[in-house]
Order: structure tokens, then sequence, then C-alpha cells
């Protein structure tokens, strides 16, 4: 089941015992697992990087041969680091996975104006931890189906008829 935690950020499990960075190691393997599935789900392959230099997995698809190399955050997240490198952010927002070009996001953090902001021009990123509906509405197209929709699906095809 998926809820809420106190940033608006969904997930599916708590992370445990302890606190800080075991915590925060657990929930981005939590993380990545959601998007694995949903990315699987949508007929791609996942590749794990032996050296993270800024791609956290590479998606593949075979039938059309479409390949993605993904950022995984916790939040909506443009950085300067990320620019005109052909990734894809993938993020949670408002109770929904989304994947979306790097570029697209910075497109419309130009257009809401983020990049005139301090922490854009000055520290090269922004985050949103709670998107505007305008942010939301403009990521749609990149929205990942519910993983419980995933789920339900993954488990009706092993379960004998």
């Amino acid at each position: 089941m998926t809820t809420m935690d106190e940033d608006d950020q969904p997930h599916t499990v708590d992370a445990g015992p302890g606190t800080g960075r075991y915590r925060s190691q657990v929930r981005e393997v939590i993380n990545r697992n959601t998007v694995v599935s949903l990315a699987l789900a949508q007929g791609f392959n996942v590749f794990l990087p032996v050296y993270d230099g800024g791609v956290d997995f590479i998606l593949h698809r075979e039938t059309d041969g479409e390949i993605r190399k993904v950022q995984l955050k916790s939040r909506w997240t443009i950085d300067q680091k990320y620019r005109n490198r052909d990734l894809w952010i993938a993020f949670p927002m408002a109770g929904a996975w989304y994947l979306m070009p790097h570029e697209k996001m910075v497109a419309l953090g130009e257009k809401e104006g983020i990049t005139q902001t301090t922490s854009w021009r000055d520290r090269g990123a922004y985050s949103k931890p709670r998107p505007s509906r305008a942010t939301i509405a403009a990521c749609a197209d990149y929205r990942f189906q519910p993983i419980e929709a995933v789920a339900a699906a993954a488990a009706d095809a092993v379960l004998p008829p």
C-alpha cells in the first residue's frame, strides 16, 4: 500500500528501524525498486551502471530501441550538473511517480521563473517539495500508471486460473 510521508512523497513501506543515513538508503532502494517495477510494466529492461557518474540506472526497451538514462530523485528537481546529458529524472509527486526528461523540466522551470531564483543562479539547483497544481499538470504526460495497478497486474499474471 502506498502512503505519503511528511513531505507529501509516496512510499510503499516503512523504512524500518534507525534514522539518518540508513533510513535514507533504505528509502532510496524502495524508490528505485518502485520505479524499476513501473518501467518493467512499460516493457523496459533495467541496467545498473557499475559506477554512478550521475546515472542511477538505464532503461532499454527492445521493441523500439528506446534508451533512457535515469537519475532518481525524491522530489521534482532540476540541476545544472544534469544539463545537456540526455537524462531523465524519476521523481514522486502528488502521490504518483513521474519519469521526465531533465531538459523539459528545465524548460518548465524557465516558464515558471525558477531559473531566476537565487537557488538556481547561485547554487545551480532547484527542487520542489510541494509542487503547484500547474507543475503537476505540466508533468502529466510523464506520469507512470499507479504502482498498485502494476502490482495487481503482476499478481494476476502469476495466479493460476
